[in-house]
């Protein structure tokens, strides 16, 4: 008997993730010659996938990590080109539809995650890993689901950092609506419970930490206010 999912740091963590840069599905597969010849079905079964992409290795590590923490046995594959990770399993696939999810533009964050510290920080943590990008004087979230940005401005306001949610209309009509969500540069230190995963994002995120978070006010030659790189996702970003 499979033990069922209770939800902890790592399910909330993979939820996110999901939500950001994943996607669930079920796909038919043929059944192996052998499992014909020992009398079993013909007819080809459901196979529940959970699929992962992603540019930073680290991330598809930790994702992998988590997933096994929930159940070891869960088979994991990490795909030729090495950006994307599989994983097989229907009670994973269930629990994640349980928690909100859809499709990659419809999720909803479970109240079980938006009230717990613990739950939350992780939470925010993979999206912003996935969906995020450092700026010299913010940091930006952004994602096709308006419903959802709106609950994660309630959840950084539970954090104690406000923030200001912004609309981008994509000139081709076959592009949907960005969302964006932006943290000012005063809350860096506020976020710094939340925090990075993402290997450049953490170094950039620290950088800053590291000059005290110099306001763009503050700073004579307006140098500040510039991107400095980085997004992780696979979607380009404004």
């Amino acid at each position: 008997m499979v033990k069922e999912l209770e939800l902890n740091e790592d399910l909330s963590a993979i939820y996110s993730h999901i939500c950001g840069d994943g996607n669930m599905y079920i796909k038919k597969t043929n059944r192996s010659p052998s499992s014909r010849r020992t009398g079993r079905s013909d007819k080809p079964y459901d196979v529940y996938v959970i699929e992962y992409t992603n540019t930073c290795s680290e991330l598809l590590d930790n994702m992998t990590n988590m997933i096994k923490n929930v159940n070891p046995n869960i088979y994991v594959l990490r795909s030729n080109n090495k950006f994307r990770i599989q994983a097989r399993s229907k009670i994973l696939f269930d629990f994640l539809k349980s928690l909100g999810y859809i499709d990659g533009s419809s999720w909803t964050i479970p109240d079980a995650i938006i009230n717990n510290e613990k739950f939350r920080r992780v939470w925010l943590r993979a999206f912003f890993d996935d969906e995020g990008s450092i700026y010299s004087n913010c940091i930006k979230g952004f994602n096709t689901n308006k419903n959802a940005i709106i609950t994660i401005q309630k959840m950084l306001l539970l954090e104690n950092i406000e923030t200001k949610i912004y609309t981008s209309i994509p000139k081709n009509p076959n592009y949907k609506t960005n969302y964006i969500i932006r943290i000012p540069i005063k809350y860096y230190k506020a976020y710094d419970k939340i925090g990075f995963n993402h290997t450049l994002k953490k170094e950039k995120y620290a950088e800053f930490l590291r000059k005290k978070c110099i306001s763009r006010e503050s700073n004579p030659d307006h140098s500040l206010g510039k991107a400095i790189l980085y997004h992780s996702t696979t979607d380009a970003k404004i």
